[in-house]
């Protein structure tokens, strides 16, 4: 299957913005012939969108930008598209929302997952907005059996627990054991140093054990304390990169996931280089986000000499 990685930068709370974003890049990866084009977790609505959830108007707007989406899939009956959004629960108890992946195709959504996993710690509260997942599901697109997750579902690695696992469910084995043929995750996954290897490992591990390649999908950018540094990549059932988006830059790029992959591809960054780029990025993003006329720092004189992009 042909799928291009949208590795892009999202705003919290600029629902029509995000859209425009999804709609662009829809337009450029059919022109490819894409089959599938996938955006991070929660990108309609920019991550961490807090409080927000709790406001209804913002959750009807998600729910109307969808329906536009849906619309305009219909022009590319060729490609599908997905993205993370936040979807009313059909229950009246609980949080009444899920964080979602919704996979829209030939004017229709042909497919919902809920994420399952809900991260309260480190800096994450999602089960005080969001209901866990009630099940698990995959589906039949473009002669691939999907199997879509949301960030943390797929972060329940043994390896990344040595004194015992923080949930008694694994959502990628479950995925597994449903026919994927094919593992997709959406994320939202912070920046700290050395988190992308982690990262990698997590995903290898993940495709080694069942032996299916696996894409996953991270976003950039800097919203207030938290830093999102991309490396969204696709590796093939050995575990081996087929290929590895760069770091805090937007990035869309189109790969086949049938493809074997290149030992050595994936390179760690360096780690003083980058914590220099997520300054960077985090301080042009807040900056443009918050929509500063001027930002006076200490210390931006020096950064801006060596980084022009700030």
């Amino acid at each position: 299957m042909k799928v291009s990685l949208a590795q892009l930068n999202p705003v919290v709370g600029d629902i029509n913005g995000n859209k425009s974003k999804i709609i662009n890049t829809m337009s450029q990866c059919s022109e490819t012939g894409s089959d599938l084009v996938i955006f991070p977790e929660l990108f309609l609505v920019g991550y961490p969108p807090k409080d927000l959830l709790e406001r209804p108007w913002f959750i009807e707007k998600t729910q109307h930008a969808i329906q536009e989406l849906m619309q305009i899939s219909a022009k590319y009956p060729k490609t599908g598209i997905l993205f993370g959004a936040p979807l009313r629960t059909e229950k009246d108890v609980g949080k009444c929302l899920y964080n979602s992946a919704v996979l829209i195709y030939q004017g229709r959504i042909i497919m919902v997952q809920h994420k399952s996993l809900l991260p309260t710690y480190d800096v994450f509260d999602e089960m005080r907005y969001f209901d866990s997942a009630p099940e698990i599901n995959t589906i039949d697109f473009k002669g691939e059996i999907l199997g879509i997750s949301i960030c943390e579902d797929a972060w329940n690695d043994p390896e990344l627990w040595p004194k015992g696992s923080l949930y008694p469910f694994d959502p990628i084995e479950a995925l597994a054991r449903k026919g994927a043929t094919l593992f997709v995750n959406i994320s939202a996954s912070p920046f700290f140093m050395g988190k992308e290897e982690i990262r990698f490992r997590l995903i290898r591990n993940h495709a080694r054990k069942h032996q299916l390649p696996f894409v996953f999908v991270n976003q950039i950018g800097g919203n207030d304390e938290l830093l999102f540094d991309g490396r969204s990549l696709c590796l093939d059932r050995a575990g081996e990169p087929i290929m590895i988006c760069p770091s805090f830059i937007e990035h869309v790029q189109s790969t086949d996931t049938r493809l074997a992959g290149m030992p050595g591809l994936y390179v760690p960054q360096d780690k003083i280089e980058s914590i220099h780029e997520a300054l960077v990025l985090g301080i042009r993003d807040y900056r443009e986000n918050v929509v500063f006329p001027k930002l006076l720092l200490a210390f931006l004189v020096e950064l801006t000499r060596l980084s022009p992009a700030v």
